[in-house]
């Protein structure tokens, strides 16, 4: 998968800032498998969003399929980023390990 941002964008700008949290989102699966978030509002913290990579039950993205435009509102930005980064994560990891770890003989201390 793909991403692209634009900087210019502050529904992208807010997108970063939600998936630099993601350690305080909600976490499950629904019954088709899916990796569902719940994301906190930006505006009201005690209040989470319901969102899975290609949907969300946030007015901005509501109001959008309504009127039948395509757009990811920031809270779909933020899971998809966040997905990528853990696949990204999950696949690197067992190098970082095997490239990271090496036995170093030691050296009796002087005193």
């Amino acid at each position: 998968m793909s991403i692209t941002f634009d900087a210019d964008d502050p529904r992208t700008i807010k997108a970063l800032e939600l998936a630099a949290e993601a350690d305080r989102w909600l976490k499950g699966r629904n019954r088709a498998g899916q990796d569902v978030f719940g994301v906190p509002s930006q505006q009201d913290p005690d209040h989470y969003y319901i969102v899975t990579c290609s949907r969300c039950d946030c007015p901005d993205f509501l109001r959008n399929t309504d009127t039948g435009e395509a757009h990811a509102c920031k809270h779909v930005l933020a899971v998809r980023l966040h997905c990528e980064l853990v696949r990204a994560q999950q696949h690197r990891a067992p190098e970082r390990r095997t490239r990271h770890l090496q036995l170093v003989p030691s050296t009796p201390s002087r005193e």
